[in-house]
Formats: C-alpha cells, structure tokens, sequence
C-alpha cells in the first residue's frame, strides 16, 4: 500500500535504508535514517575509487521536524517520498569527515573534516518485495531495486553519477542487514557504519551493494550483505 512508504507512528523502530552507485561502479552511496520515537540515527556516505570515504553521521538524534526532516546543530536532511514506490529524493548539508582507514566509523570517526552536500534521487525500476531474509518476529518491510541520479557538492567541485540502486523500508523490529555471502573487496569500496546501540555495520561496494551486522564496539567479528 502507498501508506506503507510513510512512517509508522505505532513501530517503536522503523529504518530506512538507500544504496545506490555509478554505473562504472567507480562511486557509490548510502543514506540511512532509523526511527526510535523521537530520537533517530542517521548516517551517509561516499565511495569513490582512490579517495578516502566520506562519511556522515548523527547519532541518537533528537532534532526530528516534520515527515522525516531532521536539524541538528550545523547539519539538515530530509528524506521525501515523491511518489510512493517510484520516487524518492534524498538530501543533506553537512560536515562529513574523510577517513583514509573506513573502520575508523567503527570507532571514533576521526578525519579531514570537509562540507558536503548531498542531492539524490532514487527511482524504482521494479516492484517492491515484501521478503526481507531473518526478519525477526513482530517486524514487517520491503525491499526494492532502483536507479539513482546523484549529485554531491564538494570542496572540489560537483560529483554527478547515476547508476543501479536498491533500498529497504523496515519497521517493528530494527533492521540488522545479513546475507549469505558478504565478499570481499577493496578497503577503499567499504562503507562501515556504527549504529548508537554500538552494533557495527559493513557496507560493500562490489558489483552491487552488500551489508551486513559484523558485531559490537569492542569486539569485531561475526557472520556476514544486504538482505535478500
């Protein structure tokens, strides 16, 4: 239902996760942004072929506005659902921090601080699939794949890509990303995240998106990509 794509004012969580990438799979993109009440997590980032990831984050977050918009101090995003199951558009304006070592997000996200803005539009190219693998009880979603046309504004300029694409809406339950085979891939095409309860994710950029829980701040290590 149409419904579906808005929040769920009865979860107690709900996520939303939005992966996409280049074409050439020379860059890639992630946003995602989990519901708990009133206080939320988000997070993004930017991979590109040699050059450190970028990365974005706003952990335990009590600035939520209207719809899915949020304002921290020094920081705002908003995530729009233009048509329902069709279109999506994603923004930030923020100070991201390049990390020359990814996993540095598993910790305390120390780098170059550098302004960033992000302006993504996600499309569906296909209809989206009410089976997310390891949902636990008491949890519903979907997943769906898509196309991205990206534009992020850095100190260098403008980095424009558009590219294959994939999300997922979850609520009820938080959504722990977990597939079967997480491959492995160049440090520079990894988007580790750090979810506040200290749960640690890893994100992959190969030929396609992967992600998946790794394990807690303190102790790395577990089975592991994004769920099918």
């Amino acid at each position: 239902m149409a419904s579906d794509e808005q929040r769920h004012p009865d979860a107690r969580v709900e996520a939303w996760w939005w992966w996409g990438a280049a074409t050439d799979l020379s860059a890639g993109v992630v946003v995602g942004f989990e519901l708990r009440g009133n206080r939320y997590d988000y997070w993004a980032g930017l991979l590109r072929v040699d050059e450190p990831y970028l990365y974005i984050e706003e952990l335990d977050g009590g600035d939520l506005r209207s719809g899915l918009e949020i304002k921290p101090a020094q920081m705002w995003a908003d995530h729009v659902c233009d048509v329902p199951f069709r279109q999506w558009s994603l923004g930030n304006e923020a100070h991201g921090v390049l990390l020359d070592d990814p996993q540095e997000a598993w910790r305390r996200a120390y780098g170059t601080l550098v302004p960033v803005t992000f302006d993504v539009e996600w499309y569906g190219a296909s209809d989206a699939v009410s089976r997310l693998d390891g949902l636990p009880t008491g949890g519903d979603g979907y997943r769906q794949i898509g196309e991205v046309d990206v534009q992020i504004e850095l100190t260098s300029g403008v980095l424009a890509f558009t590219g294959p694409a994939e999300r997922v809406h979850v609520w009820g339950v938080p959504y722990m990303p977990s597939s079967f085979a997480m491959p492995v891939a160049p440090s520079g095409m990894r988007a580790p995240y750090r979810r506040s309860d200290g749960v640690l994710v890893d994100q992959v950029l190969t030929d396609r998106w992967w992600a998946n829980v790794v394990g807690r701040a303190g102790g790395i290590g577990g089975p592991g990509g994004l769920a099918r």
